[in-house]
């Protein structure tokens, strides 16, 4: 099969990752795997060799995707993230396509496409109930493969912070942005009042002016600013957190499940959905209180590790599955010639 994913995003967080490591997979599998992406995207840097990889601007999108498409000739093409699903979408003939739904539904950018991956039974319901008619699958995410850090990685992050390897960590990675709840896990950390404890956020965006006041001269609370070695830094950690008011299926929390790092998440519907609870811990989102009940019990059983069944989240079979959609997708397609491309006024 010839497989066209479009990222037209230049940053790489969960999502372009998930994407780079969906074409990998896929590649492996013995498909050909074209990917579209911005001239200036990072993901660039982590994609596989034998990957076939176009460059295009921001200006006439749509139009060079659908010139793109027309020499390429995909079987089908994968979007991700809005830019990608609305540029798709805005081609009145092309190679079927689908999505997967990274944040969640929004009629504009995904009733046009023929698939939809949902990575979560709360996000099929909300696609389903909005009115989506084409196909629609709930596919759980994976954590993309990445390089062993090795067994002295998480000494060798606290020494280059400066930790004492005896200190107690509580960790987050992610963007700082508002549907992940930062300030929340700060607000918490400094009410938890631990000893010998400290903080450490990895991760950049919109919310970091704020809680760069928020902490002020509070040495037990760290920005990190964005990082490439999160594996490294979850080995590092001695609880995991993430405080989010908003999400689908965060890589941050299946890479922390796969270090076995005890954990705190929001008990939100799609979190609830896939994470254990327990061993791990849910909590009310926004609550500061009980977000600080829990990291102080979490504290008070020193530091240790706990194990977690990652098998409903295997990366071959989740590739499988998608693979699947593709398939399915082809097969009532009613006959859509790839190459037959148009960009719709």
């Amino acid at each position: 099969m010839r497989i066209l994913h479009c990222v037209f995003t230049r940053s790489l967080f969960g999502s372009e990752r998930y994407a780079a490591d969906l074409a990998r997979l896929q590649l492996e599998a013995g498909h050909e795997v074209h990917v579209a992406i911005d001239r200036r995207a990072r993901i660039a840097g982590v994609l596989a060799p034998g990957i076939t990889v176009h460059r295009a601007g921001r200006l006439f999108r749509r139009f060079g995707l659908a010139r793109l498409m027309a020499r390429v000739k995909p079987d089908i093409a994968h979007a991700h993230l809005s830019a990608a699903c609305k540029a798709l979408g805005g081609i009145a003939r092309r190679a079927p396509a689908v999505a997967t739904l990274h944040v969640g539904y929004k009629a504009r950018q995904h009733d046009r496409l023929e698939g939809l991956v949902a990575l979560t039974e709360s996000a099929a319901a909300a696609a389903r109930a909005a009115g989506y008619r084409g196909r629609l699958e709930k596919i759980w995410n994976w954590a993309p493969k990445a390089a062993d850090p090795g067994s002295d990685a998480g000494p060798r992050v606290r020494a280059e912070l400066g930790i004492a390897p005896e200190r107690f960590v509580v960790g987050f990675v992610g963007r700082l942005h508002p549907s992940k709840d930062p300030e929340t896990l700060v607000r918490a950390f400094r009410a938890a009042a631990l000893p010998d404890a400290m903080l450490l956020l990895a991760g950049e965006g919109p919310e970091r002016a704020r809680l760069e006041t928020l902490i002020a001269a509070d040495d037990t609370v760290r920005l990190l600013g964005y990082r490439t070695d999160a594996p490294a830094l979850y080995r590092a950690f001695d609880l995991f957190v993430l405080p989010s008011r908003f999400e689908q299926v965060p890589l941050a929390v299946l890479e922390a499940m796969g270090t076995n790092l005890p954990m705190i998440v929001s008990d939100i519907e799609s979190l609830a959905e896939f994470v254990p609870a327990p061993p791990a811990h849910l909590t009310p989102p926004g609550d500061v209180a009980a977000l600080a009940q829990l990291i102080r019990s979490e504290h008070a059983k020193g530091r240790r590790r706990q194990a977690y069944d990652l098998s409903p989240f295997a990366p071959e079979g989740q590739a499988a599955k998608i693979t699947a959609l593709y398939d399915a997708v082809l097969g009532g397609s009613g006959g859509a010639q790839a190459g037959a491309v148009t960009a719709a006024g």
